[in-house]
């Protein structure tokens, strides 16, 4: 009878814990994206897509993965991202990524961001040779600028909230970003840290607004 009791209690353990599952898992033949939380508990996201053959789970941080033609970031694929070369640049939820010829937060191009150069400082903030980049916006500063900028985000509560919104409500509020209609016709969310602060050359920014 103990015995009895210790293995149902094994297995009530065992049941717990893969229902408690996240992130990457397959299912039969087919991959998904795990999530699990308190009003709907663990759920399948089927990968869309996805050669379920080639698929495979980056070891660098396991909210990416790819396949044999393109990258993805929690289970939705990334925007122009391809397998070749891609290469996660964080091991956590702030989905930095690049391939040989783009660079991404999340889902999302970063616009204008130079591979071969980029660097994640703290979110939202990140630096190229030409460039500071708030989520997916360049911050357009000059040179000197971009050598002396200094992520401070004072308030350490809110600095890391990451805001997803439609390119066109942006503009609404950025009309000097209106640029990035003509040149990428294809963007249609941007992503920004709102609550970031930071200094650079007698300037102090909060997101990508200089205050």
């Amino acid at each position: 009878m103990k015995i009895f009791i210790i293995i149902t209690l094994v297995l009530i353990v065992i049941f717990f814990i893969s229902s408690c599952e996240t992130g990457y898992v397959k299912r039969g033949h087919n991959w998904a994206w795990v999530t699990n939380d308190e009003n709907f508990g663990s759920r399948d996201h089927w990968i869309q897509g996805v050669d379920n053959e080639s698929f495979k789970v980056c070891k660098q941080n396991k909210n990416f993965g790819t396949d044999r033609h393109s990258a993805y970031f929690q289970g939705r694929k990334i925007n122009h991202a391809t397998s070749y070369g891609f290469v996660p640049l964080t091991n956590n939820a702030y989905g930095y990524a690049k391939d040989k010829k783009r660079v991404f937060l999340d889902t999302e191009v970063i616009l204008k961001a130079d591979p071969l150069s980029f660097e994640v400082l703290e979110f939202p903030y990140s630096r190229d040779k030409n460039d500071v980049y708030n989520g997916t916006i360049p911050m357009n500063l000059s040179q000197s600028e971009v050598a002396a900028f200094r992520v401070t985000n004072e308030d350490k509560m809110m600095a890391g909230s990451k805001t997803t919104i439609l390119l066109s409500e942006f503009i609404k509020f950025s009309p000097e970003y209106s640029w990035i209609d003509s040149l990428y016709p294809d963007v249609k969310w941007i992503i920004l840290g709102s609550s970031g602060t930071a200094e650079t050359a007698g300037k102090k920014f909060k997101g990508i607004n200089k205050i």
